[in-house]
């Protein structure tokens, strides 16, 4: 059995005017919602979706330790490139937007302080 994990760490930040900002690496600048979504997007596109291969399964997980909360969602890569599972209405090829919904809808839960993380679990037999 293959396992990759593919993680990403944020704490949550806002300034006085109440934007709010991810800080993701400790030595980095902090980025705002959209270069989130970027780095979101960019890791997803360029090493998650690089890994996969026909059968695998990719288990999607928004977490944040305090308070507990955590998202999940798990999809398998049929033959046709095609992806389905919980909480699609229809398989697509492009899983962005279902990523993106999720730790957006995530982020608006948590507040300047929390930290939370995206987990991106490709498993194949």
């Amino acid at each position: 059995m293959f396992e990759a994990l593919f993680r990403i760490v944020a704490q949550v930040e806002s300034n006085e005017q109440g934007q709010r900002f991810c800080h993701v690496s400790e030595h980095g600048a902090p980025a705002n919602e959209s270069a989130f979504s970027s780095l979101v997007a960019t890791v997803y596109q360029q090493e998650v979706y690089r890994t996969l291969q026909v059968g695998d399964t990719l288990t999607i997980t928004v977490h944040l330790d305090l308070p507990p909360r955590e998202l999940e969602r798990t999809v398998r890569l049929r033959e046709d490139g095609q992806f389905e599972g919980e909480g699609m209405q229809e398989p697509t090829p492009d899983l962005l937007p279902m990523v993106s919904t999720l730790y957006e809808r995530f982020l608006q839960q948590v507040d300047a302080g929390d930290v939370f993380t995206i987990i991106f679990r490709v498993q194949r037999l």
